[in-house]
């Protein structure tokens, strides 16, 4: 779920705080330490889900969103095997990240994929219903 995509990490961190400052707040109030390895860590994996050409990049999560995907994550309706596949991205970050940093980093990241899988369905539903009227 998690793309690895050569790019340069400033200029993915600038399209991230642009483009998707909802999620930004969200990794700054979720993942934010002394250290600032874990946020770091997030802002990465969240430029891999949501950067780059693809119709993800056009989309624009929510506050809302993100705090569902939160809290549906927390309540444990996530895949395991992407859970194992953020695990696996994690561990290849050359951050050194405590064993609460790195579910932390995996919670941020698992629900920033659940807040785009469900805003995907909720536009795909819409697209759906203004066919169907205009029909």
């Amino acid at each position: 779920m998690v793309y690895d995509m050569p790019s340069d990490p400033e200029a993915d961190a600038s399209w991230l705080a642009i483009r998707q400052p909802a999620v930004v707040r969200m990794l700054e109030l979720e993942l934010a330490s002394r250290d600032g390895d874990a946020f770091a860590a997030g802002l990465e994996l969240a430029c891999r889900v949501l950067g780059g050409r693809t119709p993800i990049g056009d989309m624009r999560l929510d506050h809302s969103a993100l705090s569902a995907g939160l809290r549906a994550v927390r309540a444990g309706r996530c895949d395991r095997a992407m859970v194992r596949s953020l695990r696996d991205q994690i561990d290849e970050l050359s951050v050194a990240l405590t064993t609460a940093e790195q579910d932390a980093v995996a919670t941020a990241i698992a629900a920033i994929i659940y807040a785009v899988l469900d805003t995907s369905v909720r536009e795909l539903d819409d697209t759906l219903i203004q066919s169907a009227v205009s029909a």
